[in-house]
């Protein structure tokens, strides 16, 4: 038996939010997590003699809890983040080639430019694009009856090169669900965060070390510095809960069980996972509940490995119309040069590809966007089959809060009501607002 410490459970990024924002507030916690390294979805993998990632992951200027907290924990943003200006472009391998880019002027001005010049856009697109600002603006970035995101491009009248090369790709790099499934006030809420407030809300953030490096090894260093304990490759077997109050949980830690008192406990697991440990308490039904009407979409990651020279025409490069969604230059982000990234969102006929089949169509379609020796060497396919949950419409209705019904029991995760979809600072977000609930 030892002596009592907040109890987190899971290392994802919501997790250790919360244990770095616990710890700073000079609160000891004890942090489990069943795998063998801390980062959940957003962790680094090996690929012959790199260091990856699991998934390839973008952040926004207007992601400030992420900023924050990595700063909390001795990260240099400027240096473990490179900030690229807005600058969007899309390539259709029938149409034209879409560019956005936006200029050094106040928000939104910069987006309004951005489109009255973006090449690939004539004047009845242009004119869309902006109707859709207005349409936003007008409903005050929230609509009482939510609809889907395809719902969304028909009352604003969006051409169809908007929806193709700009709304759609957009839309799945955020919400990685489907545009007719797609919630359209989630998608509305970031849109007013990344375009409404600062032009530098709007700048992408492309890591340039692996990410674990970006936060998790450094908040564990962190944790464990302010008087804190990590246990991985550490299962919680079982909350124990007396009355209506957490009492303890028990743990297996080297396959033996162990039990650690505690009056509070964050639940910072997956959502597929939290009925694994709450589902039996007639308190938490509602939670149960509403986790079980959740669905899934997967991301895959390819990486190809071309010789040193080559690299694509910009750092980062969007696609329509093809397999390929998003493609990065990491030899220009994180100085692995030869190594091409592509994101595929959603479900889609890519998931019934083999590995060999995946990458050569992928290989194929990149082509004619690298510069330099076109011969692939290697490749290394990722697959997330549940990698966010679907943020479809009214999403926000299901979404649980963080505090439960049981005193001293708290959840954590990108799914829970942020407001935000699947990411990155959702996670970190839901993570605060659960440590923030503990006095």
């Amino acid at each position: 038996m030892t002596s009592e410490s907040v109890i987190i459970i899971g290392a994802g990024w919501a997790g250790l939010a919360a244990a770095v924002r616990l710890s700073e507030k000079g609160i000891k916690v004890s942090l489990f997590e069943s795998a063998k390294q801390a980062g959940g979805r957003a962790r680094s993998v090996t690929f012959n003699d790199l260091t990856v990632d699991n998934g390839q992951h973008l952040l926004i200027g207007a992601y400030t809890e992420c900023l924050h907290l990595m700063k909390t924990v001795g990260i240099d943003t400027s240096s473990a983040l490179k900030r690229l200006p807005l600058l969007l472009t899309v390539v259709d391998q029938k149409y034209s080639t879409l560019r956005l880019k936006a200029p050094y002027l106040p928000a939104p001005l910069h987006l309004l430019y951005a489109l009255i010049t973006a090449k690939g856009l004539k004047l009845k697109d242009r004119l869309a694009a902006i109707n859709f600002g207005l349409f936003l603006k007008k409903n005050n970035y929230q609509l009482k009856q939510d609809i889907s995101v395809n719902e969304l491009f028909k009352r604003t009248k969006q051409t169809d090169i908007l929806i193709r090369q700009l709304w759609v790709p957009l839309c799945l790099s955020i919400m990685n669900t489907p545009t007719d499934d797609a919630s359209a006030n989630v998608f509305m809420r970031v849109f007013k965060d990344a375009f409404t407030n600062k032009k530098s809300d709007a700048d992408l953030l492309v890591p340039t070390v692996d990410l674990s490096k970006l936060f998790p090894n450094a908040a564990i260093k962190y944790i464990e510095t302010k008087g804190g304990s990590v246990y991985l490759k550490s299962r919680i077997e079982k909350i124990n809960i007396e009355g209506n109050q957490v009492t303890s949980v028990t743990a297996k830690i080297d396959n033996k069980e162990e039990t650690f008192n505690t009056s509070n406990i964050i639940v910072a697991t997956a959502p597929q996972n939290i009925n694994k440990l709450i589902a039996k308490h007639t308190n938490l039904e509602s939670v149960s509940n509403k986790v079980e009407q959740y669905s899934y979409q997967p991301i895959v990651t390819v990486y190809l490995q071309y010789s040193q020279e080559v690299q694509l025409s910009q750092p980062m490069l969007g696609f329509s119309n093809t397999i390929s969604q998003w493609a990065f230059d990491r030899g220009v982000l994180c100085e692995q040069r030869g190594l091409i990234s592509v994101v595929i969102s959603c479900d889609g006929p890519h998931m019934a590809l083999d590995d060999d089949t995946l990458t050569q169509t992928v290989h194929n379609e990149i082509l004619q966007n690298l510069i330099g020796s076109t011969a692939l060497l290697n490749a290394f396919v990722i697959r997330e089959k549940r990698a966010t949950f679907a943020c479809s419409v009214n999403i926000n209705d299901i979404r649980p809060e963080n505090k439960t019904d049981i005193k001293g029991l708290f959840i954590a995760g990108d799914y829970t009501n942020t407001h935000y979809p699947a990411t990155l600072e959702g996670a970190v977000r839901s993570g605060i607002t659960a440590s923030s609930l503990i006095k």
